[in-house]
């Protein structure tokens, strides 16, 4: 009898723990994309945006440590958080590791001066025709004309973002991964600061990370994901 108290109370000692951690998740409002970026990480990732977005306007972390992954799935979550971003929502984006190729591109969807990364993390930007599995864009004659769109977007993002001409972003990155540290990256532009002990705090909140808001957030309808193509374009 004693045994099965005993049983008992340890699994409802873990319940608790793990109820309080999930409320500590919800209070801290952080999104993480860990892994390759995919149909399933990306349906998550935008479901958890939204989710936090329709709660309240309170500002929202997301995490980053990918390699990369699906173009288009990529994308959706880049446009997630620049519509949340645009509804007045403030979005820092902190690479944790790596943010390499589509991992890259996301990266840039924070708001303004919200892209950060830690000490040791690392960026890294490539060409498109490198994301759809092929080592030229000879290569991949059949899909020109998509690689090119994508290729197009890719840029602009990049281009915008970092303050580079769409010139530089093409000449760093035709026919080579382009790796650059924490620090190289901030000077290149790809990200606004180095995160150095404390992460600095949110320019539309001085309230503590853990604190609760109810403030009414507008409803933010998930954007739809870009339907799937024949041949799968990944990174």
């Amino acid at each position: 009898m004693a045994d099965l108290s005993d049983r008992l109370i340890a699994e409802l000692v873990d319940a608790v723990r793990a109820q309080l951690r999930r409320e500590i998740v919800e209070r801290l409002r952080d999104v993480y994309l860990i892994g390759d970026i995919e149909k399933d990480t990306a349906r998550q990732a935008i479901e958890r945006l939204r989710d936090l977005a329709n709660d309240n306007n309170r500002p929202i972390t997301l995490y980053i440590n990918s390699a990369g992954g699906n173009v288009t799935d990529g994308l959706a979550i880049h446009d997630a958080v620049r519509h949340i971003v645009s509804r007045g929502i403030e979005v820092t984006i902190i690479v944790q590791g790596m943010a390499y190729s589509m991992g890259s591109i996301v990266l840039q969807a924070a708001s303004d001066g919200r892209r950060l990364a830690f000490p040791h993390s690392w960026i890294m930007i490539h060409e498109p025709a490198k994301w759809a599995g092929w080592q030229s864009t000879t290569a991949a004659a059949q899909h020109l004309e998509r690689l090119k769109q994508m290729q197009d977007q890719i840029y602009k993002i990049l281009s915008v973002r970092s303050g580079k001409p769409l010139r530089q972003i093409i000449k760093d990155t035709k026919r080579t991964d382009f790796y650059l540290d924490a620090q190289n990256a901030l000077e290149y532009g790809l990200i606004d600061a180095v995160v150095a002990g404390e992460l600095p705090a949110p320019k539309s909140s001085v309230v503590e990370l853990r604190e609760v808001s109810s403030e009414p957030a507008p409803q933010i309808q998930a954007p739809a994901m870009a339907p799937a193509a024949k041949a799968p374009v990944d990174s």
